[in-house]
């Protein structure tokens, strides 16, 4: 004789205690793909593609060290970057991008000459590695103002280049 399971697989006991399960997993799965169509759509939710971009100039071409560029909100200036990223110099360019939102921003860079990871100061606190800031603000005692260094990014790219101050 042949098992009914054969025939039919599905237990039709169980099958009441999944018709549930399958109704919540089908109801997950369509708020699932709603949401993440509305995600695409929706303009607010778009992530920026890297819509600034800075180039470094007047670098020591010393090979195996790194240019240390930094973004920040005016909270935080100078102390707490939103985003930071370092690149190898290579060559006479140096340039790097960020995704950021629309808003007002300021940027610091320097070139890490030693390799130790921070910037290397006098005795009396000036900087002895190159280092520049957005609008190449050249500050004379102290660091620079926020206000100086501002740059606004919005929609579409935006290029920005920062000399370095030896």
């Amino acid at each position: 004789m042949i098992s009914e399971a054969f025939f039919c697989p599905i237990n039709f006991e169980a099958s009441k205690k999944t018709e549930s399960y399958q109704s919540m997993l089908k109801f997950i799965t369509s708020i699932t793909l709603i949401s993440s169509l509305f995600g695409i759509v929706n303009p607010r939710n778009a992530k920026a593609q890297d819509n600034l971009q800075v180039e470094i100039l007047g670098f020591d071409a010393k090979p195996n060290t790194k240019i240390m560029v930094s973004v920040f909100a005016e909270k935080g200036f100078l102390k707490e970057p939103i985003q930071s990223k370092s690149i190898k110099v290579t060559g006479d360019k140096a340039s790097v991008l960020f995704d950021l939102p629309a808003g007002e921003y300021a940027i610091s860079t320097y070139q890490d000459l030693n390799s130790n990871g921070k910037m290397d100061r006098h005795f009396y606190g000036a900087p002895k590695e190159p280092y520049g800031f957005s609008n190449n603000i050249k500050p004379t005692i102290g660091p620079p103002d926020y206000e100086d260094c501002i740059v606004k990014v919005s929609e579409g790219k935006k290029i920005i280049s920062i000399t370095l101050i030896k």
